[in-house]
């Protein structure tokens, strides 16, 4: 599931990391969010995606799981991409504590 079905740019305009990085965290969203629901994604999609296209992050996270846990039933609940992005910014935040305190 999700593999492969990143959108490529139609322009060949070179963007910065940044915006690289921002355009693969939305178009992530975009790939796990199925079943024809583009402007939500369940836990369990979220749960595949961390796994599939961010397992260093998990690994280095501990409490995404539960952030992931406490939107609600794995099929059934839906995350708008605004706590989807917050939850990502989250883990990535926990990340940086966590390298920095190394």
């Amino acid at each position: 599931m999700g593999f492969g079905c990143c959108k490529k740019r139609k322009n060949s305009q070179e963007l910065t990391d940044v915006e690289r990085a921002i355009e693969i965290v939305i178009n992530n969203f975009h790939c796990y969010a199925v079943k024809g629901r583009k402007e939500c994604i369940t836990p369990n999609e979220l749960r595949d995606l961390v796994g599939q296209r961010l397992p260093h992050l998990a690994e280095s996270v501990g409490t995404l799981d539960d952030k992931i846990e406490c939107h609600g039933d794995g099929d059934e609940a839906k995350l708008q991409f605004g706590e989807y992005w917050s939850v990502m910014g989250d883990a990535a935040k926990g990340c940086r504590v966590t390298k920095s305190k190394k």
